[in-house]
Formats: C-alpha cells, structure tokens, sequence
C-alpha cells in the first residue's frame, strides 16, 4: 500500500495491536510509509469483529508456509512473533462522514485483500454521494 500511496482517493492509515514502539519498528522493516496507531486493547478490532484464528489455522496451514517462503525469497528474515499470532486482522474502509464503507475481516493469517480491491473500497467511499 505504502509503494501506492500517491494512487489513493483518501487518507490511509494502520493500526495494530502491539505498542507504539514495536509498529514503528514494524513500519521500519517494512518500509511502511503510513501513519500507524497503536489499539493494545484492540477496541477497534472487536468492534470490526476481527477474531482469533486457532492455532492449526495459524501454523499449519499451507498457505501461511507458502507465503512465509515468499517473505524468505524476497530476503526477509522470520522472527519469532513479538505480538500475539492468532490475532487476526483485517481491512476497513470508513468514507468522510466516518461511515465504515467496506470491510474485508480476514480469516487467517494470510488472508489479505490486495491493495487494487482496497483502492477501488477507498475510491467508492471518496465518490461524491448522490
């Protein structure tokens, strides 16, 4: 998202759940060029109704291993996770009337929408409305 900022309608913005220090060493790693909030109580996250996902669902997936050995060929390093790694995320779109427009909860680990289906949600929340 961050390598595509100067394509999006609105303002885009993470939150996680781990504290302020570690997203900005997450942000650091990753590049992120986005402003990040920290919910440690993941308020928002309950509120968008994003679960837990069991611990077969999280580790022993073929997919999570897949897209771990696609982190790895593009050179990152894994590390043992410094947050909780059956937290699940997602992605939400809210238009300018604070209005959530689009939802997308994820269902496991690597369960992401890509970032055109994300610009399109953010492009239909900035269209005028009727």
């Amino acid at each position: 998202m961050s390598r595509r900022k100067d394509e999006l309608p609105g303002r885009a913005v993470g939150i996680g759940f781990v504290a302020p220090e570690l997203l900005a060493v997450y942000a650091r790693e990753l590049r992120l060029d986005l402003p990040l909030y920290s919910d440690p109580n993941r308020a928002l996250y309950h509120a968008l109704g994003f679960g837990r996902a069991s611990v077969a669902r999280t580790w022993l997936d073929p997919r999570v291993w897949s897209r771990y050995a696609r982190l790895l060929a593009r050179g990152r390093r894994l590390r043992r996770p410094r947050q909780d790694p059956l937290q699940l995320g997602g992605d939400a779109v809210f238009d300018a009337d604070g209005r959530l427009t689009w939802l997308h909860a994820g269902r496991g680990p690597e369960d992401r929408p890509g970032v055109d289906e994300v610009i399109a949600a953010l492009s239909r929340a900035a269209a005028p409305r009727a």
